[in-house]
């Protein structure tokens, strides 16, 4: 540096700026060199902040630098938790393949959000656990009504369906009257009981009588025999 600066003392000034500018460039590259060290999450799926309209059936996260490796006390994992911190994630380690790393979620999400909370090992050595939010926003099948946004029933509404269909069940159901039509009870019975014992009755009485007027002639005229 000495030397560079005794050669440069009697230079130009434009020559002695440019000297200077690229000794500034180079003190500043080796400054912030050690801020590129760490490696750091550069791609995900699905991304942060992300609305998916179909629920994803894995996680994927890509790092930076070389491979991911493990450390002493942390694993390298990956959770998928609900707003009830329920994870959603496969029971099993998440597979790592060199700067990837992926699970799977077994089940569809269901419509809501979720944070994708990531346990990791760089290559470097270093670890940290970090994590980002994404939501499911899948849309409604036909016919189908989120149970959720489901209004209730009017109160009034169903008690008033209710009475209505009380009322219908209470009422009789309306009959043609064929009464007209019938023929008469008692005219059957009369005819019915003339036609049987009452008939023979009669026919008995009538021969009783018959017998008499018989008998009363029969007397009167042996009665005149005897006279003469």
């Amino acid at each position: 540096m000495f030397l560079l600066m005794h050669a440069t003392h009697n230079a130009p000034a434009s020559l002695r700026l440019g000297i200077a500018s690229l000794a500034a460039i180079g003190l500043g590259a080796v400054a912030s060199a050690p801020a590129y060290a760490h490696d750091t999450l550069i791609d995900s799926n699905p991304q942060a902040d992300q609305v998916l309209e179909e629920p994803p059936h894995e996680v994927v996260l890509e790092f930076s630098g070389d491979g991911l490796t493990t450390g002493d006390s942390i694993t390298n994992d990956i959770l998928v938790l609900d707003s009830d911190e329920e994870n959603w994630a496969s029971e099993e380690p998440a597979e790592i393949d060199g700067s990837t790393m992926r699970t799977d979620i077994p089940e569809p999400l269901p419509n809501g959000e979720y944070e994708v909370r990531y346990r990791v090992v760089y290559s470097d050595g270093h670890d940290e656990e970090l994590g980002f939010n994404f939501e499911v926003d899948a849309p409604l099948a036909e016919g189908e009504e989120d149970a959720a946004l489901a209004e209730p029933r009017d109160a009034d509404a169903t008690e008033e369906a209710a009475d209505s269909t009380e009322t219908a069940e209470a009422t009789p159901t309306e009959t043609t009257d064929d009464s007209a039509d019938a023929p008469d009870s008692n005219a059957e019975d009369a005819s019915g009981q003339w036609g049987g014992p009452l008939l023979w009755a009669a026919l008995a009485v009538a021969l009783a009588g018959v017998a008499v007027v018989a008998w009363f002639a029969v007397r009167r005229r042996n009665r005149g025999s005897t006279k003469s």
